[in-house]
Formats: C-alpha cells, sequence, structure tokens
C-alpha cells in the first residue's frame, strides 16, 4: 500500500502533466482564438475568478494527466510486475519510485508534443519568431522523444529489478558467484 507522500506524488505528477498538456493545448488555441489570451488575462486577474477556479482546474489538469500518462502507458508492452519481487521491503519503494517516474515520463511525452505543435501553429501568428518558434518547437519534439524513451529505460529497469529481487537465494548467489569468476 502506498505511503501518504508516495499517492501525494503520484497527483502531484499526474497534475503537473495535466498542466504541461492543457498549457500546450491554450497556447495551440490561441492561435485560432486570437482573443483568448486578453480574456484569460482579464479572468485571471479577477480574484474571485481565480479562488473559484483554482480547484476545478486543479482536478482537470489531473484527469488530463492521467489520460496522457494512460495514453502513452497503453502503447507501450504491458508487464504485470512479479508479486514475489514486491515482498521484499527493500526493493518495493525502489519499484513504486521507478514505475511512477515512468508514469510521470509517459504523460510528458503528450504535453512536450503538445508545446511543440503550438510552436510551430504560433509561427503564422508571430512571423518574426519563427526561428525562435521552430527551435522552440524541435527542442519540445525531442525532449518528448527522450521523455518516451527515459520511461521506457526506467520500465526496463524496474523489471530487472523485480526479477533480480524473485530470483530463489542459492539461484541469486551462483548468479554472483559467475559475476566474481568473469
Amino acid at each position: 500500500m502506498p505511503t501518504l507522500f508516495q499517492a501525494v506524488q503520484g497527483f502531484a505528477g499526474a497534475s503537473g502533466v495535466g498542466m504541461l498538456c492543457l498549457t500546450g493545448l491554450y497556447l495551440t488555441v490561441s492561435v485560432f482564438a486570437t482573443n483568448l489570451p486578453l480574456v484569460t488575462t482579464s479572468l485571471v486577474t479577477d480574484t474571485n475568478w481565480s479562488a473559484v477556479v483554482s480547484l476545478p482546474m486543479l482536478v482537470v489538469a489531473y484527469v488530463v494527466g492521467l489520460l496522457a500518462i494512460a495514453s502513452v502507458e497503453a502503447c507501450g508492452p504491458s508487464t504485470t510486475p512479479d508479486v514475489e519481487g514486491l515482498r521484499d521491503p527493500a526493493v518495493a519503494p525502489r519499484y513504486a519510485k521507478l514505475d511512477q517516474e515512468a508514469e510521470i515520463l509517459s504523460g510528458s511525452v503528450v504535453g512536450f508534443a503538445l508545446l511543440g505543435v503550438a510552436a510551430i501553429a504560433n509561427i503564422r501568428s508571430f512571423s518574426g519568431w519563427t526561428r525562435t518558434l521552430l527551435f522552440t518547437a524541435a527542442l519540445c519534439l525531442t525532449l518528448s522523444f527522450l521523455a518516451w524513451k527515459m520511461s521506457r529505460a526506467k520500465r526496463a529497469l524496474a523489471a530487472h529489478l523485480l526479477q533480480r529481487a524473485s530470483r530463489p537465494v542459492g539461484q541469486l548467489q551462483s548468479s554472483i558467484d559467475r559475476s566474481i569468476d568473469a
């Protein structure tokens, strides 16, 4: 069972991914709805509006983050954790941390891709910033790819950790002996 700290980290991670995605969507939509930044500025400066909308916005960001995480996780190979490996008190927290980091990185793939699309879409609106926006788009799309690769690496590391932990002690000792002899 996750601790309170792990639960808060999971909520914060998914909410952060959601805010990244919502920012990318907002910047893309603002290209077509040119008055959107002005309306947003007037709403955000009103203290009553910001107090009323903060919590629902956080919930929306959390849900969008979960959807982004799930969409990328569904594309990769699904693995079921080895329950035997999770029973080790030294392995379970490390596995949970790797799993959580992999999820956040997976969701970030969508967020960075949306920011890259927003940068490309804004070239039309800000023609004097074409090179900067192209560089930003390339950077965001590169970050999206790197986040995907790192999420897969963290998944593989977590699976390897569980595989090592679930080996019987004798088998583990013989593999250690072989690596020492080599």
